[in-house]
């Protein structure tokens, strides 16, 4: 049960919608390990990314030694990665063009499936802090036929019953792209009806609407007290619209401008936080003399307000930005802009030493385990 609320447990088999039983058994075998065992640090990536159905695979960043971790005919659409580093819940594709969400532990190699999502496509997991629940993304079809999917909605299920509820009590509420604070209060999605960022607080009940969303959720400070958001606004090149970061601090209440005013020559997003909350990284395009048609990789002091540029190539545009553990390496995406065939390649950059490193090519959603 969520903290702070009186809901009732969906049992969405009842529904129609169906839940796996405790104990059933993937079709899929356990995947291989590198010599030596399990690896303990590295990037786990989506691959490859020319192919229409994708595996998960986990890299040595070291190395470039890859072990494959799926092999679902479908393919796999989505990930994230439990705090602890060491389980990852997964969006696998079925045959009649639904999706569930999977669970597989790094340490065991064991995999089970978590939802069982008739007629529609469950996706975008995001995990509580403390493994036991995770909200995702259900995306159920219309029952008209062509009619394609409805708006999306987030649901919760309990991993130690398979137990599923609605984030909102009324079913008519849309939430979509779940973003769980690390501190386990508060959790974040995107309203497509409302074209906001709806932040329900699961103590208190409150439930916020933050307008001028992009159309992404944002990134929760790691004690969960703020989230950075990207808003269109609209000012420095007459009629278009381009990217600027919002700060929420649900403390004090007031929202301010991270990448300055209205007129700032700047296209942001991104606004992920490091380790300690000291820093962002921003995948900023400059609009002034400082142009690139692609985005690059900034830093921003948020004590001090500066920002550092760490990796600028005017051939590239970066994207995918996420921080080790430690807060001294970041992995990313980047693709070439000279060919619209290039494929996305994933690196890192030690921000000790300031080298940068292939971890490997036609990889896409770079994200560290430990």
């Amino acid at each position: 049960m969520l903290p702070g609320k009186t809901l009732v447990w969906v049992c969405v088999l009842a529904l129609g919608m169906g839940l796996v039983i405790p104990g059933d058994q993937p079709d899929v075998s356990a995947p291989p390990v590198l010599a030596g065992g399990p690896l303990r640090v590295g990037v786990i990536v989506l691959a490859p990314a020319d192919r229409f159905v994708r595996q998960l695979a986990l890299v040595d960043p070291g190395t470039g030694d890859t072990i494959p971790l799926t092999d679902s005919e479908y393919g796999i659409e989505d990930f994230a990665v439990d705090s602890g580093g060491r389980r990852i819940a997964y969006t696998r594709s079925d045959s009649d063009g639904t999706a569930d969400i999977w669970l597989l532990d790094l340490d065991s190699q064991q995999t089970r499936p978590v939802t069982n999502c008739v007629n529609a496509i469950c996706h975008a997991p995001a995990w509580n802090p403390d493994g036991s629940l995770i909200a995702y993304q259900r995306d159920d079809y219309n029952a008209g036929p062509g009619t394609g999917l409805g708006p999306g909605r987030t649901w919760i299920v309990d991993l130690e019953n398979l137990h599923t509820e609605l984030l909102f009590l009324d079913a008519h509420s849309l939430g979509e792209q779940p973003v769980w604070s690390p501190d386990g209060r508060r959790i974040a999605v995107f309203d497509p009806g409302a074209q906001a960022v709806r932040v329900i607080d699961l103590v208190t009940g409150r439930d916020d609407l933050f307008t001028g969303a992009q159309g992404l959720t944002g990134h929760f400070s790691p004690d969960g007290s703020k989230l950075v958001i990207a808003v269109l606004v609209r000012g420095l090149l007459g009629p278009e619209f381009y990217t600027h970061l919002e700060m929420i601090d649900f403390q004090t209440g007031e929202r301010t401008r991270i990448s300055g005013a209205e007129d700032a020559p700047v296209d942001d997003v991104g606004g992920v936080w490091s380790p300690d909350g000291s820093k962002l990284l921003i995948a900023r395009r400059y609009l002034d003399e400082r142009y690139t048609p692609g985005r690059q990789i900034v830093l921003l002091d948020m004590t001090a307000g500066e920002t550092e540029s760490l990796v600028v190539d005017a051939a590239y545009t970066h994207s995918a930005l996420s921080w080790d553990a430690a807060g001294t390496r970041i992995v990313y995406q980047r693709t070439a802009l000279d060919s619209p065939e290039a494929l996305p390649e994933v690196w890192t950059l030690d921000l000790v030493t300031g080298e940068q490193t292939l971890v490997v090519e036609n990889a896409l959603l770079p994200a560290w385990v430990s």
